[in-house]
């Protein structure tokens, strides 16, 4: 992207919640969208990011640091994790630079998040960027379930919370067999993590679907994110929680 054109837009950053089954905020992931100043139009950083140059990108990182590192003492008081997704770029540059390292090593609230179309996801700990981002950062793997990948990562144990597919999960419970599904899933994925999250929950009828079963956290359409100076509010139970029990 020439510098002009990524002069016409600025950041705009929101926070999406993971709760708990008793409502209890676990994490945030930290989301942005670019806005043009002109257009009035907004593109999720996923759609422009590959058109960034070097520069750009390192721009971007930065101004996210700069807003984990403000919100941080909140991250720790309340126990709630923030999520920075990468994709390969992010983390190269990420690891080959010694400021970068230094400067969010000591951000213990920090989660740094991949997804199984990450290069070379399927050789696990045999991939060398994916063995020295999780030696360096805890990290969360968006997607699991996607078919994108093996799911060597994951037996490699590279990361500390997996979510579950939104698309997957929510095709699984159209048939019948998605108690027999969704009791495998928790059961192999939840030795090789510390939290597993249920993606997708979108609605209250999905909510009750998956309340059975062991994940230790929702995220959804049910659970909207918040603006960066609205995030105090998401420690507040949502609703869809009775008693502080979904």
């Amino acid at each position: 992207m020439t510098t002009q054109n990524f002069a016409d837009y600025y950041i705009h950053t929101a926070f999406n919640p993971v709760y708990a089954l008793n409502g209890q905020l676990l994490a945030v992931d930290l989301l942005s969208s670019f806005i043009h100043s002109s257009l009035n139009v907004s593109v999720p950083q996923d759609i422009l990011l590959p058109q960034f140059d070097d520069e750009q990108r390192l721009q971007t990182l930065q101004k996210h640091i700069t807003l984990v590192e403000h919100y941080h003492d909140f991250f720790i008081q309340n126990n709630i994790a923030v999520i920075l997704n990468l994709d390969e770029t992010m983390a190269r540059t990420i690891l080959s630079s010694d400021f970068l390292l230094r400067k969010l090593r000591p951000l213990s609230a920090l989660e740094l998040a991949l997804s199984e179309s990450f290069p070379d996801f399927k050789l696990g700990r045999d991939n060398p960027v994916l063995s020295a981002l999780s030696d360096n950062f805890t990290l969360t793997l968006n997607n699991f379930g996607s078919g994108k990948a093996p799911a060597k990562a994951v037996y490699d144990n590279l990361f500390t919370r997996i979510k579950l597919d939104r698309y997957f999960l929510q095709q699984t419970l159209k048939r019948g067999t998605s108690s027999a599904v969704l009791k495998a899933v928790t059961h192999q994925i939840g030795d090789h993590c510390q939290q597993l999250i249920a993606q997708g929950i979108d609605d209250l009828a999905t909510l009750d679907n998956v309340a059975p079963f062991p994940f230790t956290g929702l995220q959804g359409a049910l659970f909207p994110p918040v603006p960066a100076n609205q995030l105090a509010t998401l420690t507040e139970p949502p609703n869809g929680f009775s008693g502080g029990q979904c």
